[in-house]
């Protein structure tokens, strides 16, 4: 090749040598990430087996469901916030690394339910039933928690894609300020569970500032100003961000029963 196409064909296999290194510099990385989740979820599956009685096995459990839950609203903290900066700035790259990322954790989820399965034959069989049915509610709606990212961004990425109309400023301002409150929250719902502290927990005023929101848009269509295909993926992130407040205050109860003596 370089033969017969001189420097224009050197310049294009030293361009792909460079774009395989950086695509397999890049999988190396996520192939460490995934060992090392997996290996989080080994080491508490080891311990749970080692466990000598029924009480050590529950302090256990209880350790690793506050340390996951803790880890999946940080993340959805994170990927919230990243989602809804890269569709505001139209960055389609941010948007497929936040989608990337969320196939990532479902697969963790899946494992980490294993570790469920186990701990409750460690458990005294009353106690099993009670506790096993929280810890397995508290994973499915940080199941649910982690769909509702991907439902967000997902309708984001195939706008940009198709280079719809952005949002307008108003949009922007209004969605913008919300989305600031809902990362605060999910962190303070984080620290709560590393804690054990349940105190002060509320989300009533986020739930009625988003359905505000809707409001508020579907008056803006029914006076037909602005971009249909907007008003639709608008509605959608005000929508499944209502589902992200709503499951992690779900989550954070049925946490709190599962902690509870």
């Amino acid at each position: 090749l370089i033969y017969w196409g001189g420097i224009p064909a050197l310049v294009a296999m030293i361009g792909l040598a460079i774009y395989s290194l950086v695509r397999s510099h890049f999988a190396y990385k996520a192939k460490l990430r995934k060992e090392a989740l997996k290996e989080e979820v080994n080491s508490t599956v080891s311990k749970l087996r080692k466990a000598t009685d029924t009480r050590e096995a529950l302090a256990l459990f209880r350790e690793h469901s506050r340390e996951e839950l803790q880890s999946d609203l940080d993340f959805t903290a994170e990927v919230f916030g990243k989602a809804v900066n890269g569709f505001m700035n139209e960055n389609l790259r941010e948007l497929r690394k936040v989608l990337t990322a969320v196939e990532e954790k479902k697969i963790h989820l899946k494992q980490v339910k294993r570790v469920g399965t186990l701990g409750v034959t460690q458990l005294d069989h009353d106690i099993a039933v009670e506790k096993g049915l929280y810890y397995y509610q508290g994973n499915d709606f940080a199941s649910e928690i982690i769909f509702s990212i991907r439902r967000l961004a997902e309708p984001m990425k195939d706008h940009i894609d198709n280079n719809f109309s952005p949002l307008s400023p108003v949009q922007k301002d209004d969605f913008g300020k919300v989305s600031e409150q809902i990362i605060s929250f999910l962190r303070n719902c984080a620290t709560m569970i590393r804690k054990n502290d349940y105190i002060g927990f509320e989300s009533i005023t986020l739930m009625n500032q988003l359905t505000a929101l809707k409001k508020g848009e579907l008056k803006r269509i029914q006076g037909q100003s602005g971009s249909t295909k907007v008003s639709m993926v608008y509605l959608n992130m005000v929508q499944e961000a209502q589902n992200v407040v709503s499951f992690t205050a779900n989550l954070l109860k049925v946490s709190r029963k599962f902690q509870k003596e």
